[in-house]
């Protein structure tokens, strides 16, 4: 059994006490109102008719309410999907760059990672049941999603990726195209593509070379240019205290995009080149189309180590148990006689 949220594993353990604790004032708390308010004749009639079993009973449902909700936000899971998929085949990586120089804003009156993250939403779209990863990268790479079919998991990486992901500033295209490299399955037989979607600046690493392994393990390298040839300032970190990025000599950086080198790593890695000029190309979802158009398609049955989430038993007996406290009465039974409606006036007075 796993589960995918254990927070509230730790949070049941501090609930429960509180819950006691708070009951037990709330009773004390109400004997004391009650004894201020009503005399004491009266009083103990009225605390005759309480059950303190059923109250305890009443408890014991709440506790155990509340246990179960606690597991079931816990979200647990167990067993395994067995799915039918028709699929390419494919498995792409996504090599997206975070530095600094893609906030520049020269790519359709906005900045280019703005026009990246687009154009890579658009395509993870059109993937159907293709494997998708993410790695984002500066001066050093990082893997924000492994291959997967979740799309949406991957969606929630792309949306949180920006220049602070990264901490070292810089551009190292050969870094990405390494740990991509190494983020594909080799067990996998279908074909292996990895996309860098970059302004195309390189400050370091040789990422021609690393094109050139990646090709040779049967990776296939494809860039994404995005940008423009005029370049654009780049913007400062905020605790820099903004403005634009100036050089050793006080000048400020403008930055461009660098076709001829992504054409190069293209090249190297088996690959074809596109450019991104807008937040609504479909020139990605086009390149796909063309690159897996001659790919077979295959039906695969998988086994996925992904358990099954199971929380909803423990919501619906969470619900049951709320639903039975609030129908519960905590007051005692009360014996009612039963006259008979036959008999002599007489009869009827002595049973009275």
């Amino acid at each position: 059994m796993k589960f995918a949220a254990p927070l509230w594993l730790v949070a049941a353990p501090v609930l429960l006490p509180g819950l006691l604790i708070l009951w037990v004032w709330s009773a004390r708390r109400g004997r004391e109102t009650l004894r201020a308010m009503v005399a004491s004749p009266l009083r103990e009639q009225l605390l005759r008719s309480v059950s303190r079993a059923r109250r305890r009973w009443k408890l014991a449902l709440v506790l155990v309410a509340v246990t179960a909700l606690a597991l079931a936000l816990a979200r647990p899971g167990w067993g395994r999907n067995f799915i039918e998929v028709e699929r390419t085949g494919v498995d792409l990586i996504v090599a997206l760059d975070v530095s600094r120089s893609m906030l520049a804003a020269d790519a359709d009156h906005t900045n280019r990672l703005t026009v990246a993250r687009a154009a890579i939403a658009r395509l993870v779209d059109q993937l159907g049941g293709d494997r998708v990863g993410l790695v984002v990268f500066a001066g050093e790479a990082h893997l924000a999603a492994p291959l997967t079919r979740d799309h949406t998991a991957f969606r929630r990486a792309l949306a949180a990726a920006d220049p602070d992901t990264v901490s070292e500033p810089g551009s190292n295209l050969g870094a990405a195209i390494k740990l991509a490299r190494e983020g594909f399955d080799r067990a996998s037989q279908g074909p292996r593509a990895l996309l860098i979607v970059s302004d195309g600046e390189q400050l370091q690493g040789d990422a021609l070379e690393a094109a050139r392994l990646a090709w040779r393990d049967g990776v296939r390298v494809h860039t994404a240019g995005v940008g423009s040839a005029v370049g654009a300032r780049v913007p400062r970190r905020a605790y820099a205290g903004g403005g634009f990025a100036r050089n050793a000599q006080g000048r400020e950086v403008v930055s461009r995009r660098d076709e001829q080198r992504l054409q190069r790593i293209a090249a190297a890695g088996g690959g074809a080149y596109t450019r991104l000029e807008r937040r609504d190309t479909a020139a990605l979802v086009e390149w796909f189309q063309r690159a897996a158009a001659a790919l077979p398609r295959v039906t695969e049955r998988r086994t996925l180590d992904e358990p099954r989430e199971r929380f909803q038993w423990l919501l619906a007996i969470a619900f049951a148990l709320l639903c039975a406290d609030w129908l519960f009465n905590d007051r005692r039974r009360t014996r009612t006689r039963q006259y008979s409606t036959t008999g002599s006036p007489e009869a009827l007075r002595a049973n009275a």
